[in-house]
């Protein structure tokens, strides 16, 4: 990142945001990152999952990214970095990892600019899920 650059690089403001602690909340996490494209939830249905600070390395970690990773394809290790999965390929891992920092990029934007934008409302996040048959539980 230059010094003089606007914003941080686009993989590191996911770690930015868990450094907030109102962003190391699950459910606030998505509330606040899906709502800034339609394509979001279709990407992301079950959200980003944020994984409290642990030892990088530790039992403890391992075991809470395991019991993340379960439910959510995409999580944030809290002040440390984010890990994806995909039982497609590596490349669809990437994408995961893509979406929820373009999310966390708009996210961050807003709150430099006094978190002047909305977003997408609920009932347009879910008009977007009703229309593409999208299930989930965070909207």
């Amino acid at each position: 990142m230059s010094i003089d650059a606007p914003y941080p690089e686009l993989e590191e403001l996911l770690t930015y945001l868990s450094h907030i602690q109102r962003y190391q909340d699950t459910a606030i996490l998505n509330r606040h990152l899906l709502r800034w494209q339609p394509e979001m939830i279709l990407n992301l249905p079950k959200g980003v999952a944020s994984v409290p600070f642990q030892v990088p390395g530790s039992p403890e970690l391992m075991a809470a990214t395991v019991a993340a990773l379960r439910r959510h394809r995409v999580i944030v290790w809290s002040k440390h970095g984010v890990v994806a999965r995909s039982d497609q390929s590596v490349k669809r891992a990437a994408d995961r990892i893509e979406y929820a920092e373009t999310g966390a990029r708009y996210e961050y934007l807003n709150l430099v600019n006094g978190e002047k934008a909305e977003g997408l409302s609920v009932d347009e996040i879910r008009a977007v899920c009703r229309t593409f048959n999208i299930q989930q539980d965070i909207f």
